[in-house]
């Protein structure tokens, strides 16, 4: 890395001090030094913002960019990455999760690789903390018009030093300023879920994506695996089935458009019948059914933004 490069990282946050300030710590103590960290503060509670107040008092590489209504994941990065270009024109955009801790090394090991060919992005490999073990459906395949992404690689062992790779989460990937500058910004539009997938998707219709495996971020898993919904939490399922479909429409063309509707049409009756014969759903049953019609409509639609409000939904986010 030269002296001239400038390396912006940004990290998107909703009501979890607690785990961002360890990302932010890290983020302080790179063995490759960031230029200034933007954290997006997508309008958390009273508590949350006066303790981030507090833990980026005195510290002008911080930065924190104050939302106005929660904007979802795809909103915060889209601001944070705009604001960065506005004010900074970074070299690199370094892009996290609130709960993502690189490593001391993580930046430097990246940066390594910086010259590969045609390179849009390069990716950390992401250990789960809580699991104890590699995130690996982070690392994508993308197959079936788009309608399918999937874990690249079933192990470790698999994965050599530099891997080529369809898509990858926002868990510490680095993108070329002269890249973003390019191929533009992660689309607010999604609101949640996908964003990242459709991102580096994007970059990769000229560019490639890089796995790196000697470059590791910590990462906190899930609760649970392949936990069913809980009702207060439906709303995450409109907006899977619906970027699905926007996503699918945007990078299929003629006849690959018409299979990929088709193909997630055929997932949103499977989740209709779901909903209908699961025992259980009770009172919520047909809350489902319609967050499951909405989704698919809107997707088909082209209907983008916040169109459920996770915050008013069953009395909150979930």
């Amino acid at each position: 890395m030269t002296e001239k490069e400038k390396i912006v990282a940004v990290t998107v946050t909703f009501n979890r001090v607690s785990t961002l300030q360890k990302t932010l710590a890290a983020l302080e103590n790179q063995t490759c030094p960031v230029c200034k960290i933007i954290i997006v503060d997508n309008h958390s509670d009273e508590e949350n913002r006066e303790r981030l107040l507090a833990l980026t008092e005195g510290k002008p590489q911080m930065e924190v960019l104050w939302m106005e209504e929660n904007l979802g994941g795809a909103g915060g990065f889209e601001n944070g990455m705009r604001y960065a270009k506005d004010h900074y024109e970074p070299d690199w955009y370094w892009i996290m999760d609130d709960d993502a801790c690189p490593r001391k090394d993580t930046l430097e090991q990246l940066l390594r690789y910086r010259k590969l060919e045609n390179a849009g992005c390069l990716a950390p490999l992401i250990w789960g903390v809580d699991w104890q073990k590699y995130q690996l459906y982070h690392h994508k395949s993308i197959r079936r018009f788009h309608t399918i992404d999937e874990a690249k690689f079933s192990t470790p062992e698999e994965i050599g030093e530099v891997e080529e790779i369809d898509a990858d989460a926002f868990v510490g990937t680095l993108f070329p300023g002269r890249v973003v500058e390019e191929m533009g910004f992660p689309d607010g539009g999604l609101f949640i879920y996908g964003d990242d997938t459709e991102y580096t998707t994007r970059i990769r219709q000229k560019y490639k994506v890089y796995l790196i495996k000697n470059a590791v971020i910590d990462h906190n898993d899930p609760p649970t695996a392949n936990a069913v919904f809980s009702p207060n939490t439906y709303w995450k399922l409109y907006y899977t089935l619906r970027n699905k479909l926007l996503i699918a429409k945007k990078y299929n063309k003629g006849a690959g458009k018409a299979a990929a509707a088709a193909l997630l049409l055929g997932h949103s009756l499977w989740q209709l019948a779901y909903s209908l014969l699961r025992k259980g759903l009770g009172k919520y049953r047909f809350l489902r059914v319609r967050l499951v019609l909405r989704g698919t409509l809107d997707g088909l639609l082209g209907r983008k933004g916040k169109t459920v409000d996770p915050e008013k939904f069953l009395g909150g986010p979930g």
